[in-house]
């Protein structure tokens, strides 16, 4: 027996084509269910524990509509992303690709790098991107250097002061480490650019995790690429991309690592799996990762040192596309949450603020807490164990733990995606949301390449 939560739109796996779809509970979970007139049913899971589900959404609040409008409505969602007038969130984070080329070829790969045709782009377009980014968003918008790997490019530090020159506060650099592991001067040069921290692919302790998702040993690479941040005086977030079989169990490690390099680090992205690229079958529930297997696996193998409870969904609509938790590493070497599921509705459950905008409290925690911070020369020190010293280690000593499960064409719910507020700012002057610009059908194409042909077609 099947209860009906809600009712959506979704695309067809194999054609593309816009759907009906509806989110069904059953035997305690949730899915997405859809019918292609063509192609016949799909279904797939999307939380799992239907108790909690209904919980979790409750506390979105709208995220307003963007300001500035880039595509017209011509054929629809998503066919008109860029972004188009009937997208719901402005954007809180801008990636951009400064390349495609990549020194790996990655087995798991949401951007399938290495295999898309298109020429690296010269600095002119980079600066063209940045003007894109600009007028959509403006300069407090974070903006992050993706690929593709960015670091192939020996010009990346001026692509980053050309950023910073452009009047933008926080700019990301996402490596897979190889370069700042063995080159500490280009490392030193993108600090000096500008760079706000490394968003630093890391996805487990063991080699076996990386042969198996990277195509080769890595761990040793991604100690010598934390160790020259700390060096450098940079910091760095781990963004570990989690595999049901492969790497879910390593994750109370990521953690603890973590905080044996706080003040260095500064947190932890999880990405729970994404089915991009060529799945002929819809995946089935035990590879799936929904947000309440990550929370249930970062409470039992942290031994409750982190628990459920101290994490908050986006305090927004869409509520199921992240959630966050913010702890401080006090003198005693424990976790301090400073977040809670049940806090009222100000951001990260407590981390933004009341008088801001969603978009705004996104932006601010990135820009304030995805960085490095100096300890203050020359201040007084507060008397071990008060107050005054838990709040003065607050500013340095803490951990972000965020975790954001991004939509393939499987799971991918319409309504959820005209509020997404990652967004890629392409090379073509458009702003697409992070799903629609990387879903693929089940053999491959991608939903971009989709909506150009409907496009010039119309």
């Amino acid at each position: 027996m099947s209860d009906i939560l809600g009712e959506t739109a979704s695309l067809c796996p194999v054609c593309l084509e816009r759907v009906h779809a509806r989110k069904v509970s059953e035997h305690g979970n949730v899915y997405l269910e859809k019918t292609c007139a063509q192609h016949g049913e799909y279904r797939a899971l999307i939380w799992r524990g239907a108790d909690s589900y209904e919980r979790w959404g409750a506390s979105g609040v709208d995220l307003g509509s963007p300001a500035v409008r880039l595509t017209a409505s011509r054929e629809g969602c998503p066919y008109d992303c860029g972004l188009c007038p009937a997208h719901k969130a402005e954007t809180c984070v801008a990636i951009m690709e400064v390349t495609l080329e990549c020194n790996l070829r990655c087995p798991v790969c949401f951007a399938s790098a290495g295999e898309r045709d298109g020429d690296t782009p010269a600095l002119e377009d980079i600066r063209a991107v940045y003007k894109t980014i600009l007028r959509s968003a403006g300069p407090s918008c974070p903006v992050q250097l993706s690929g593709g790997e960015p670091t192939v490019r020996d010009d990346l530090p001026r692509i980053v002061a050309m950023g910073k020159e452009m009047g933008f506060n926080h700019i990301q650099v996402n490596t897979n480490g190889l370069r700042i592991s063995e080159d500490i001067e280009y490392l030193r040069a993108l600090k000096a650019a500008g760079a706000s921290i490394i968003y630093l692919q890391f996805d487990g302790l063991t080699d076996d995790v990386y042969v198996r998702m990277r195509g080769r040993g890595m761990f040793s690479v991604k100690l010598k690429a934390i160790e020259n941040c700390a060096e450098v005086g940079i910091g760095v977030l781990l963004v570990p991309v989690l595999v049901p079989g492969v790497n879910l169990h390593q994750v109370g490690d990521m953690m603890r690592l973590a905080k044996s390099w706080v003040p260095v680090v500064k947190g932890l992205h999880l990405q729970p799996i994404s089915y991009f690229g060529r799945y002929p079958s819809c995946p089935d529930d035990d590879v799936r990762l929904t947000i309440p297997d990550v929370l249930a696996a970062i409470e039992e193998q942290t031994g409750g040192e982190m628990k459920s409870l101290d994490f908050a969904p986006r305090r927004r609509k869409e509520s199921y596309c992240a959630f966050g938790g913010l702890f401080v590493l006090n003198e005693e070497d424990e976790l301090v949450a400073m977040t809670r599921f049940d806090r009222p509705p100000d951001g990260l459950g407590g981390m933004g603020q009341m008088k801001k905008q969603p978009y705004e409290q996104a932006r601010h925690y990135v820009t304030q807490k995805w960085r490095y911070v100096e300890t203050p020369q020359g201040r007084v020190e507060a008397r071990p164990g008060s107050w005054q010293s838990f709040f003065e280690r607050a500013r340095t000593h803490y951990l972000s733990v965020t975790c954001m499960p991004f939509q393939d064409i499987w799971n991918l719910d319409l309504d959820r995606l005209t509020r997404c507020c990652t967004h890629l700012a392409a090379w073509d002057g458009r702003v697409v949301p992070f799903c629609a610009y990387y879903v693929t059908s089940s053999d491959g194409v991608r939903l971009t390449d989709e909506a150009r042909r409907r496009q010039h077609v119309s």
